[in-house]
This record gives C-alpha cells, structure tokens and sequence, in this order.
C-alpha cells in the first residue's frame, strides 16, 4: 500500500487508504460498445484465425486481442484510484468556566474565592476529565457576555477571572451558533450563576428556551454559597437617560441585603459633594431585596453624574457595591418665554407669530392695548380686560422663564422699580433678556439709571434722545459665519449674501453706548456717525441683548413682497433665542470626547474649542483641565489652543466609573469654562449582585436535563453523564486518474503491433 501511494507522488503520512472507482459522467456509448461492439469484435476475430493450425498461436492473438479491447474499455470508463484518509472525530462536550470578576468573592468558612474552588474542584478530578477525554472531545471555554476558547483546566494556570459582565442568554447562543451542525453531547458549566442581565432568582425566557431545545445536558457546579455571606450592596438604579430642567426625575433604586439583621439604614442621593436627598430603609433578617422609589428635581443643564449611597458595615464580603453612580443629562423639555409689548405694531406681531409657532417655545404674551393717558372717560379700574399679574409675573413665577422680551414697553404705570431688581436678579443668575425698540423703550420707558440698564450690552444716556423714523440698510460689524446669531446661512458665501438682500428698516432709537465687553452686531450708518442696532452682552452669568429697532418684521413681509422668503426672519429670531439661552452650540468655550462610554484602558481623545467673545479663534489660549474621579480632583494638564482655537489632549484613565473633565481658561475679558463626561466600563458591575445564584443554576441544570451540584472538596465529576460516546469518521480524499496516461496508449498500441506481427508470422494479412 504505501509503495503504491509512493509510486503516485503522495505522502504515506496523509493518506493511509487506496481504492478505485469509475468516473460519474455519462458513459452509455461505453456500455453500447461492451454489450454490442465488443462481442461482434471478438466473433470476428475468431472466424479470422481459423487459417491458423496452431492452439498456442491461435489462443495467444484471441489473448492479446482481448487484451487489447479490455484496455480500450478501461480507458473508455476512465477509472480512477482514490486515495483516502480517514480522521477519528469524537463527539464533544463544552466546559463552560466563568471568567468574571463575581468569582474573585470569597466563601466562608474556607476563605477561599469562588474561582479557586473551581480551580481545586478540577485538580482532584484530573483522572475524570482524562478518562472523559478518552471517548469525547472536551472544548474548554472561559465566559462571560462571550464565550473564549482556553486550554485544558488541568493546571487552571492560566484562570484569573477578569471579566465585567455576566449574560448566560448570550453565552448559549453563540455556543448553539458555533456547534450548528456538529457533535456537541452536553456542557459542563462552573459558575456562580451571577447574571447581570436578568433579575436575581429568574431565568429569562430567551434563556429558557434556548435550554428546552438543548441537545445533551447542561450539568451545572456552584461555586461558592450564601452561607455566612454579609453583604449590603446597591444592585440597580432604574432611571431615565435624560431629564427635564426644574421637573421631578424618578428612580428606582434595588438594594440587596445578605445577612445584615434588622436594622435602618440611608440611602444617600449626591450630586458631586451635594447631597440632593436621603431615605431611611428598613432592612429585615430575611429578606435580600429591597425596592425604594426616590424622586429630585434638577435646576441646572447638562450632563450630571450623581451617586447613590449605603453605609459600609465591618464583615462585609464586598465593599465596592455600596456606591453606584448613574448620569442624567438634564435638558429643557420647553423654553420659557415671558412677552411684553407697550403697544400693538406690526413688529410685535411677527414676532409673536415666530414665538408662537416655535416648536419648543411656550409663550406667555402680554399687550398693552392703550395706557393711562388716554382720555377715554372711564374708571381706571376699567381700563384692562384682566389685572396685570405683576407679583405673579416677577416674583412668584420669574425663575420659571428663561427668557423676558421688552418690546416697545414703558414699565412704569405697570411694573413697580422694585421687581426691576427681581429681573436684574434673574438675569445674572443665568436667565436671558432682551429689549426691542420703540418710543417706549430704553430711554424712552424710563429705563435709564434703573436695574434693567445695568443688565444691557448698553449705557443710556440720561438726556432721553429721539427715536429716528427713517430707513435704513443694516451694516454688519462681525463676521456673519462666525457669531451664531448671525448665521442665517451655513455657508459662508450663502450667508453674505442673504444679508445683502434683506430689506432696509425703518426708524432706530439713539443715545445707545456699548458697554466695554459687550458686541456690537449691526450699525445703522448716517454719514461719519455711526449708532448701535443689535448689541449682545453678559449679565453676570446670563446673557442680554439689545435691539434698537422695531422694524425687523420688514424682513419678512417686505422679503416676500419682493417675491423672497421670510425664512431669514425666521432663522435670525431662532439663531437670538438660542444663544440667549446658553444653547451648547453658543458657547465660546467647548470641549468634548469622541465616545461617552470607554472600555478599560481604552485611551480617551479629549477636544477643547476656544473663542473670542466675538466668536473668533482664540489663538495661544491656556486651558487648564482638570478631572474629578471617584477618588476626588486632580489636575490633567495646561495646554495651549492653535491657530484655530482647538487643542486636543489624550490620556487613559486609570479607574473604572464617572468622570467628569473640565476646562478653564482666562481671558483678556472674563473667566471660560466648559465641562463634559464620560464613563469607563464599570469593573464593579460584577459585584452588584454578589450573591451566587443558585435558583438560576438549578434551574439551568433541570431544563436541559443536566445535574446541580454544589462544588466541594468530594466534588466527582464522574457523576455528570452524558448519552453519546460514539465516534464519527470522516474522510479526505484524492484522486488520481489511471486512464488519462501516455502509458496506457502505449501499452495499447503495443499490444496492436504484437498482434500485427504474430498474424504477419502466421501468414495472415
């Protein structure tokens, strides 16, 4: 055998089997010329020699004749030797080794963690897993939410549980998906049966019926137990993404309790060092799971990382799952918007219209129909169709708004001076304002030498100056693609010209100065002089804005008069409030991370935008970042911005949780700041729940028709039988063809010639 497979060019080693087997193309003309041509052929060749006197030379042309045809047969069925390598194949069983950090929990009395119970378990039974080997292939696999192929236990040398996330529904899919169609005959599973992704004492029903339709048993061994555990433990904080700004947001917060007695303990709701709340809650011998809704209401925007915590008692097995935190990105569900008009215009009415129609604005408008000097003949008393609500307005409910609109509004037969001062309040405090123009604004209504003047972007000069009713074309004073207010287009040449092409407007109030720090947007130009029309300032830490006109509704109706649109109108009043109200896009300071969620170890890219207070790059900034951990505050590092006001910055973090980076910087003006936050993998998800959950191994053991067991020193893993010891055999073969060869038309055409010349010798032609 191993001469012919040498014989053939091939490798003894890879092949250990020869047979032959016919080609399966269609050859009936070759059964038509065995049945047919070949018996005519020889009963020719018979008549021809019957000249010939002699038996030998007769049987030896009758020979070599049907020699001859039996190689043109031979050829014609075009055989072919099959050279085979059979394979023994064992069936095989899973060993399933969980490979998270629960397993790392020590057990009492023995000390010993979870993972080195496993790991002696499989040290004493070494001779049962050898003779297991025997008659089935044994997979081992370390898991988690996935399943990684490892070497032999037998040492467990290479076993050090590292894993954050526990997901049996998805172990046992991927092992279903990987052993489709192959011969797996049962698992071995050694865990702590802690599962992150299901409730404690549950088996889901993904689960569930991946185990029903389970070909073999799924034997399960428990590693560790409850006896003696003590623990106090936040498990799971039920809460939405995000919040809305000054609205209650609901929790549900799952503590678990593992042999603390009877006793009260709080529960701690933080933001940052603040506490927002605390609860008492009653823990009872007996009962591991307790469920308590809280509920806070957040006053401030952004992203927010708030902690809830236990007490750490003395003997506890785990002290990392007495604090969870979770973020919460608090946002606006409406913005809030406080109108006041002096006097019916065509201005105030398209601005209501935009106010109105915003999707995410909710108005409260007021409109002073006629005032007290108008002689009409009755009671003052009668003179309003509901009493102006001014405690309500500015007092009660003020800090429910996040932006006031004066236009065209003289406040004084209205507005007692003193709730000035609430509206002064509520704008350094971070709400927005902004007067229109008219004759009954700025100077005109009094405002001059008041609160409301000190939170304008202007002075107003004592003497009360003139409200000019003349045209005139805007002249814009910063770069269009730059300020966020004056992008009616995104793209820069696009947006040029749309302020080139809007309308002029008519009549401006004067005697308007800027404030050092504020910007002037827009001037109207009359000869040499030129007098503010759009101004934008800070107000302690909100934002104000002057409009020294009351003609901006031209921009709109004359637009489409003209055959335009009033889209522009429209994107300048949306542009305004937004940055009115700090929108994130606004901010002259902005840093940011490329992910919100890390791996451990996973390097974080960290990108810091620095402008002007005219939204120019702020070139050679120096950032100062610093980051706030669970372990407290630190310094990152000082870096300084581009020519294009951004630098980047790259670091790994060093702990898992919440981190919260922020940027300072100080500039010619004020002091910028800017935070944001990201979260790196939790590695103490995995002590969240750290009881062993025997309910779900059990469990998982009755429906695949495995065994449970718990693992101790007598542990015998012989006890886990599986039904199907046999072998399969699968073979690999080649072929090499025996008729497609220069020798065989050799051998044939020999074989003519020796009959030629036999019949030549016997005087035959």
């Amino acid at each position: 055998m191993k001469v012919l497979i040498e014989f053939f060019g091939l490798d003894p080693v890879q092949f250990n089997e020869v047979g032959l087997s016919l080609s399966t193309k269609d050859l009936s003309y070759a059964w038509i010329l065995i049945l047919f041509v070949v018996p005519l052929a020889l009963w020719f060749f018979w008549i021809s020699l019957k000249r010939i006197h002699s038996p030998f030379r007769k049987t030896f042309l009758i020979s070599l004749r049907a020699l001859t045809f039996f190689l043109l047969i031979f050829t014609l069925l075009q055989p072919e030797l099959e050279f085979k390598k059979s394979h023994i194949l064992k069936n095989r069983i899973a060993v399933l080794v969980d490979d998270t950090k629960s397993m790392s929990i020590k057990t009492f009395p023995s000390e010993q963690s979870r993972a080195e119970i496993v790991r002696q378990a499989f040290g004493t039974n070494q001779g049962v897993l050898e003779s297991l080997a025997n008659v089935f292939q044994l997979d081992y696999y370390l898991i988690s939410d996935q399943i990684e192929p490892t070497y032999s236990f037998s040492s467990g040398v290479h076993y050090s549980p590292k894993k954050t996330n526990t997901d049996f529904e998805a172990v046992f899919s991927k092992l279903k998906t990987q052993y489709d169609g192959k011969s797996l005959q049962g698992v071995m599973l050694f865990s702590d049966g802690g599962d992150l992704a299901m409730p404690p004492e549950t088996i889901s029903s993904g689960l569930l019926a991946l185990l029903t339709n389970w070909e073999g048993p799924v034997h399960s061994f428990q590693a560790g137990t409850n006896h003696m555990f003590k623990d106090l433990a936040i498990e799971e904080i039920d809460s939405a993404d995000f919040g809305f700004v000054h609205q209650p947001v609901h929790l549900t917060v799952t503590i678990g309790a593992s042999n603390m007695g009877n006793r009260n303990i709080p529960l701690v709701l933080k933001d940052g060092d603040t506490i927002l709340l605390s609860r008492v809650v009653e823990i009872r011998e007996g009962r591991n799971r307790y469920s308590v809704q809280l509920e806070f209401t957040p006053n401030v925007l952004g992203k927010h990382v708030y902690s809830l915590t236990v007490p750490l008692f003395a003997g506890e097995s785990v002290a990392v799952n007495n604090r969870k935190d979770f973020q919460v990105k608090v946002i606006r569900d409406r913005i809030r918007v406080l109108h006041l008009n002096g006097r019916p215009s065509w201005d105030s009415r398209f601005l209501r219209e935009v106010l109105a129609n915003h999707p995410k604005v909710d108005l409260l408008s007021f409109f002073i129909l006629r005032t007290l000097d108008d002689d009409v003949g009755s009671p003052t008393s009668e003179l309003s169709l509901i009493p102006f609500p001014t405690n309500l307005l500015f007092n009660d409910y003020l800090n429910s708004f996040d932006l006031i609109v004066f236009q065209n509004f003289s406040y004084k037969p209205f507005i007692d001076k003193g709730y000035l001062t609430n509206i002064k309040n509520f704008v350094e405090s971070g709400g927005a304002f902004v007067m229109i123009g008219g004759e009954l604004s700025f100077q005109g209504g009094g405002y001059a030498q008041t609160d409301i003047e000190e939170i304008l972007p202007v002075y107003l000069e004592d003497k009360p100056q003139p409200f000019v009713d003349e045209s005139f074309a805007i002249q814009l004073e910063m770069n269009p693609s730059r300020h966020p207010i004056l992008q009616l287009e995104k793209e820069p040449g696009g947006n040029s010209r749309a302020w080139e092409k809007l309308p002029e407007l008519n009549g401006i109030n004067l005697g308007l100065k800027p404030r050092k720090n504020a910007n002037i947007l827009a001037s109207f130009v009359k000869g040499r002089d030129k007098y503010p029309a759009l101004v934008a300032g800070r107000a302690g830490k909100g934002r104000s804005l002057v409009v020294a006109t009351d003609s901006l509704w031209n921009w709109n109706f004359r637009q489409i008069g003209e055959g335009g649109s009033g889209r522009h109108y429209y994107r300048f009043w949306n542009n305004l409030i937004s940055w009115l109200i700090d929108e994130p896009e606004t901010r002259l300071l902005k840093i940011e991370t490329h992910k919100e969620r890390y791996e451990e170890g996973e390097e974080v890219l960290l990108h810091v935008s620095v402008f002007q207070s005219n939204y120019n790059p702020y070139v050679g900034a120096k950032v100062r970042l610093t980051i706030k951990t669970r372990s407290g505050d630190m310094k990152l590092a000082t870096l300084k911005t581009n020519e294009n006001g951004e630098v980047s910055h790259r670091f790994i973090p060093t702990e898992e949780g919440f981190y919260t980076i922020k940027a300072e910087t100080e500039t010619s003006k004020r002091k910028l700041e800017g935070k944001t936050e990201f979260s790196v993998f939790s590695e103490t998800a995995e002590f969240q729940k750290p009881r062993v959950n025997e309910t779900l191994l059990r469990r998982i053991a009755e429906v695949s028709g495995g065994n449970y067991e718990v693992l101790t020193k007598k542990t015998d893993f012989s006890k886990a039988n599986f039904k199907n010891p046999k072998i399969e055999i699968k073979t690999s073969s080649k072929y090499v063809p025996l008729w497609d060869n220069w020798w065989v038309y050799a051998l044939i055409l020999s074989f003519l010639s020796l009959d030629w010349f036999a019949r030549r010798k016997s005087g035959l032609s």
